[in-house]
């Protein structure tokens, strides 16, 4: 099985376009950000922060 050795940090192009998440259910997250901020969703999403047990996320 061949596996691709591409790097998934293409938020790198988008990094002033920021957002938060205002809901999640189940898998489904609503992401808002400023008007005419929006990056390309199918381009980038990248969720940083911490859960409740202190990890990197």
């Amino acid at each position: 099985m061949k596996t691709s050795s591409l790097s998934f940090e293409i938020s790198e192009l988008v990094e002033k376009n920021v957002g938060y998440i205002t809901q999640i259910i189940g898998p489904v997250l609503d992401v808002a950000s400023s008007p005419g901020e929006m990056p390309n969703i199918y381009n980038s999403l990248v969720v940083k922060g911490q859960n409740p047990a202190g990890q990197q996320i």
